[in-house]
């Protein structure tokens, strides 16, 4: 048994470590889905990498769901009129995983997507996997399989659950090296790249990682030379390392990414991969973490409740206690008692305040 209490699975540790192996967006996201093809006995799926702002995607993958005339459905029709929606549900509600059959309410036929586009082409059951990190999403994946056979069972949606953390940690990885390898990115808000050997030493850098370390904590002379690296960068080397290790399967928690408060008072975001020579390096990205993962740290920090920091999110997207009440099913006072609630956590006592201090600290 693995320290999670998970018995060992060759398949997953394989998979994970692709989630880790410094792989483009779309390529990590190809050779994920051919795996999870395999494993879970799909006959098709369809993939995408999102722009994390607005979920819209970027670059669209598909394994047998049929040609142009389903591109098209999906993409000018039933991305916009369905999935979108979907996605960013699922995404708010921290359900990395859902089955086409719990999410039309038993009743496959009442699914757009299944009348216009798995019906036609001979599939029926699909799992349905959104990717995020930071709060927000990276990446989608679709898995589905032929009218006449089962849907996916609960240890499938698990297995794939698992790995949903992974994947959007290996995708936002790839965004952001991606960025910071773009030749000409020089400006003060790009993100910096660390290339560890074996030994833990540093065998590459970019100007801007430099930048980024020194916002940390001072450097040494020759720090590149040695390993005397701030804790933060070791800490997530040692993570990717510990988290490839097939024995930690069971480890649901052990992610090679780290949020770390600058002396700027700003936050900054390590994430950890692979390099893709041989023998592999650890590359190490860093840069300013969005706002999505600061607001998560300051509302954990102020020791916000999960309904508080909804309430809290939505007032300060300047909704109303009456829309916020018919947003969240909730009494207007209900509205209120949780807005009392977080102002005297926060130490304010207004909205202003509250948006102020939970969505602009740190950024």
């Amino acid at each position: 048994m693995s320290p999670g209490g998970v018995k060992q699975d060759p398949a997953f540790s394989e998979i994970k470590r692709l989630c880790h192996s410094g792989r483009g967006g779309p390529e990590l996201l190809h050779a994920v889905a051919e795996r999870l093809r395999q494993r879970l006995s799909s006959e098709a799926y369809c993939a995408s990498t999102v722009d994390p702002g607005s979920a819209l995607i970027t670059h669209a993958l598909t394994g047998e769901m049929g040609g142009e005339r389903e591109a098209a459905v999906f993409l000018d029709h039933l991305y916009f009129e369905h999935d979108l929606d979907q996605i960013r549900r699922m995404t708010r509600e921290r359900r990395p995983v859902a089955l086409l059959s719990e999410l039309s309410g038993g009743d496959i036929t009442r699914s757009p997507r299944y009348r216009e586009m798995l019906r036609p082409l001979g599939l029926a059951h699909e799992m349905r996997a959104v990717f995020t990190a930071g709060g927000h999403v990276w990446g989608t994946l679709d898995l589905s399989r032929e009218a006449g056979r089962p849907d996916f069972e609960p240890r499938e949606v698990a297995f794939v659950r698992r790995l949903a953390p992974h994947l959007g940690a290996g995708l936002k990885a790839a965004a952001l090296r991606s960025q910071a390898l773009a030749e000409g990115r020089t400006g003060t808000g790009a993100p910096g790249v660390l290339v560890l050997d074996h030994r833990g030493r540093v065998t590459h850098y970019t100007a801007a990682a430099e930048r980024w370390l020194e916002e940390i904590e001072d450097l040494k002379p020759g720090w590149s030379e040695s390993q005397d690296l701030p804790p933060a960068v070791r800490m997530v080397a040692g993570a990717l390392k510990r988290a490839l290790r097939p024995e930690n399967s069971g480890d649901l928690d052990l992610l090679p990414r780290l949020n770390v408060r600058a002396r700027s008072g700003r936050w900054l975001s390590l994430y950890g991969s692979l390099s893709e020579g041989l023998p592999a390096e650890a590359v190490i990205v860093i840069g300013p973490a969005g706002p999505g993962e600061v607001v998560r740290f300051n509302m954990a920090a102020y020791g916000l409740t999960p309904r508080e920091a909804e309430v809290a999110t939505l007032a300060a997207q300047g909704a109303s206690t009456s829309e916020i009440s018919a947003s969240l099913y909730i009494s207007g006072y209900t509205v209120q008692n949780h807005l009392r609630n977080a102002f005297e956590k926060v130490g304010v006592k207004s909205r202003r305040e509250l948006t102020r201090r939970l969505f602009l600290d740190g950024l």
